[in-house]
């Protein structure tokens, strides 16, 4: 009885259901077997994920940082520096230019 109660729910929701329908017909499913479906996957992406609360702070302090990470270290990728000091990727590649320019550090070939 609930389902398809549920199912009636779904076929009276002011929406564009057009692609749900399209999935569920594809795949030979119900809707409702769609929508749950749906919801597992993107549960099972979501839980490898981690926030990260970036921080704002001087570039001077910034670029001190960085080039304390970057110490000591053979090879180390942008990303991997603004993880690691939750910083914006975009500022820290920006101050990575100028370390850059002023011989501190090297790109990689």
């Amino acid at each position: 009885m609930a389902f398809l109660f549920f199912n009636a729910i779904l076929d009276s929701v002011p929406v564009d259901l057009t692609e749900l329908k399209f999935i569920a017909e594809k795949l030979k499913i119900s809707k409702a077997e769609a929508i749950r479906e749906a919801i597992k996957h993107y549960a099972e992406e979501l839980r490898g994920l981690e926030i990260i609360e970036l921080r704002d702070i001087p570039k001077e302090q910034a670029n001190k940082e960085i080039l304390d990470y970057i110490k000591g270290r053979d090879r180390v990728r942008s990303d991997e520096i603004a993880d690691a000091l939750r910083l914006d990727l975009s500022f820290v590649n920006e101050i990575l230019m100028e370390l850059w320019s002023g011989g501190y550090v090297e790109p990689e070939d």
